[in-house]
């Protein structure tokens, strides 16, 4: 596969990742959607504009692939989603507190954070791959 097609596709599973690590919790545990709320509201910015990155992630990276928008605007308006994205990431993750999740059923919510971190970064990366091959 070509670079100029596998980086878009890295982009959307990223944007994929980061929906469904912020979904999971919420449909396996939809008892928890008060504390869950709290927790993805809190820090500086909360996460949800980064539910809103990712799935305006997807469109922009299949626009550019199949040709619905110029490639190079395609890449340049994913890096700008993706850094954007990974920065509100980084400040929630940094500064939001576990404390509405005390007692939350299953311990590997505490490193969702960490996780929706990781899938912001892939996307970011497959963005910045995707600007190089289309600028070059």
């Amino acid at each position: 596969m070509r670079t100029e097609q596998a980086a878009p596709a890295l982009g959307i599973a990223g944007c994929l990742a980061v929906v469904a690590a912020l979904a999971l919790p919420v449909v396996l545990f939809p008892d928890w959607g008060t504390e869950l709320a709290q927790y993805y509201t809190s820090g500086p910015l909360g996460v949800g504009a980064v539910l809103a990155f990712a799935l305006v992630g997807i469109v922009v990276f299949l626009a550019g692939v199949r040709g619905r928008t110029d490639p190079t605007t395609a890449a340049g308006v994913a890096v700008a989603l993706g850094v954007v994205a990974f920065l509100v990431t980084l400040s929630w993750a940094l500064v939001a507190p576990l404390d509405p999740l005390f007692g939350f059923p299953v311990s590997w919510i505490t490193d969702l954070r960490w996780v929706v971190l990781g899938a912001t970064a892939v996307v970011t990366g497959a963005a910045a791959l995707y600007a190089r091959t289309t600028l070059g």
